[in-house]
């Protein structure tokens, strides 16, 4: 059945009901007697106008039919500030609080308009007012320590802080303040303090758990951080987000048996989790502990994006333990009945993984016409037509993706390092990559191509120094990397360095073009 009614009678029809419903429910509704059912239905209609000058209209006629509503008034001092008519707003509240003196919604509202008006001392002075008679409100606290930070009043904020925390020792919310007061005066002793007993006085706070600990980490409080996550986690031992928080810092260290330590001692609820599984394979993996790494990963179901992720780490494992076995694992995903997007971004990157490029292309092409949006699933395209070096192919997946996403760094590293293999565009090149590098100014690949676009450009001396760093941040052995850089030390005359570097990329290649390829320049060199 369809609605055949006109909008514009819908409309009228609905604000009409309303009014009438609204005239049954009130005793004696009247226009003569009793205007405030007419008021009520101008502030209906108010509400419902896309015009501000109407909404302004309705909203007066409101009032006048009902002067003693408070709530009506300000309601049109909101809509003041909504259309940034503050002046009007300023006026109609300042009359309204000299009729409502303690109005404390009325004064916080005028201290909001003297800062939207940049009159922040005028603000202050009302909220610091209203704090004396409501010293835990947080609101009113947040603004008035704020104006102080803002215009930098350090000692005008201490000063209402120490005097809030006199009258209440256990208030979170000014030791909070405090401690980012003297975080900001440098005083860092006193504003860990101020922070921890922000954090007590919280009941554990999440909030001002995660600021305590990036303080911490930017002050290198290592052992305090982490003791603090220790005891919290003791408290709370089946809190899985403060586990997560101590792991991630664990990680980060590259602290791997405190890690391993951590998601073996957690409760039994927890072990058997994806996630947990596969940050304690992870952790096992790379203290070489591969064989334990492997029993862990393999039992992660793959239906969910953890067991994705540990087939991934499952394939790259056994390509250097076994290649047979690698094969025959991908030979087992490929068999998988449930053919959806993670299945072919699992298929597409573990071909490219096992140097079978071409098979990652086919599926490649497949997931590209089932989702074409898709951006992972066109990055591990792209990188299986880069394998077969086919690097037009790469920059005409990725640089329709230049605009979409201009400041993306995979995107950004797709199209600057295609430009630089075709040897075109390399100004351009330059550019994207340095953009990329601000994004991500440690990544291997991204340092390591922009290098290689200043090798191409001749400029042998900034290739040096992004090749070399690139290398320094490799986390494992990456064959085309050690190559540039063993090519650049050609250039430069410093043979042996440039033949370790070679051997060293020939040990970490997994793709056969990359293998003959370097052969062929240790053979050349005359590397022993």
């Amino acid at each position: 059945m369809f609605n055949t009614t006109p909008w514009h009678f819908q409309k009228i029809f609905s604000l009409s009901l309303i009014f009438v419903l609204f005239c049954l429910f009130i005793p004696a509704c009247s226009f003569a007697s009793n205007h405030k059912g007419l008021a009520y239905y101008y502030f209906l209609l108010a509400l419902r106008q896309e015009n501000p000058e109407k909404t302004e209209q309705y909203l007066k006629k409101a009032i006048k039919l009902d002067k003693k509503s408070l709530y009506l008034q300000k309601q049109l001092i909101l809509y003041y500030l909504q259309n940034k008519k503050f002046k009007q707003a300023e006026s109609l509240a300042k009359n309204l609080l000299s009729e409502y003196p303690d109005e404390k919604e009325l004064t916080l509202i005028l201290a909001k308009i003297y800062l939207f008006e940049d009159r922040p001392y005028k603000a202050a002075n009302l909220l610091e007012n209203l704090l004396e008679k409501e010293p835990k409100n947080e609101e009113i606290l947040s603004l008035l320590i704020n104006i102080y930070l803002e215009k930098k009043d350090w000692n005008s904020a201490l000063s209402h802080l120490e005097k809030l925390l006199k009258i209440d020792p256990n208030n979170y919310v000014a030791w909070l303040f405090k401690g980012r007061v003297l975080k900001e005066l440098k005083r860092l002793k006193e504003a860990k303090e101020a922070y921890l007993n922000a954090l007590k006085n919280s009941s554990d706070n999440r909030m001002i758990l995660i600021e305590l600990l990036k303080f911490l980490e930017e002050n290198k409080e290592d052992q305090q951080l982490e003791e603090i996550l220790k005891v919290l986690i003791q408290k709370y031992p089946t809190d899985e987000n403060l586990i997560k928080l101590l792991l991630g810092f664990y990680v980060e260290k590259g602290d791997w048996q405190n890690s391993e330590k951590l998601l073996k001692d957690i409760p039994e609820g927890l072990k058997d989790k994806p996630e947990m599984l596969f940050f304690l394979g992870f952790c096992l993996e790379n203290q070489k502990k591969i064989d334990e790494a492997l029993e862990i990963y393999k039992k992660i179901l793959p239906k969910n994006e953890w067991g994705l992720e540990a087939s991934k780490r499952i394939v790259l494992i056994l390509r250097k333990k076994d290649r047979k076995q690698a094969l025959d694992y991908f030979k087992t995903l490929e068999e998988k009945t449930k053919k959806d997007k993670s299945w072919y971004k699992l298929l597409i990157s573990s071909a490219e993984a096992l140097d079978l490029c071409e098979k990652g292309v086919q599926y490649g092409e497949e997931a590209f016409k089932l989702y074409p949006d898709e951006l992972e699933i066109i990055l591990s395209l792209a990188s299986n037509y880069a394998c077969l070096e086919n690097y037009q192919k790469v920059l005409d997946l990725t640089l329709p993706w230049l605009s979409k996403m201009p400041e993306n760094p995979h995107v950004l590293n797709f199209v600057g390092y295609s430009y630089v293999e075709l040897g075109k565009n390399l100004e351009e090149a330059e550019k994207l990559l340095l953009k990329a590098l601000q994004f991500k100014p440690n990544d291997p690949y991204i340092l390591d191509s922009l290098g290689w676009c200043y090798y191409k450009m001749g400029k042998i001396d900034l290739a040096y120094q992004y090749l070399e760093k690139a290398v320094n941040n490799l986390s494992e052995e990456e064959a085309v990397i050690l190559e540039h850089l063993a090519d650049l030390l050609v250039v430069k005359k410093e043979t042996s360095k440039a033949c370790n570097l070679y051997k060293r990329a020939l040990n970490a290649s997994f793709h056969l073009r990359d293998t003959e390829r370097i052969k062929n320049k240790i053979k050349t060199l005359g590397c022993e």
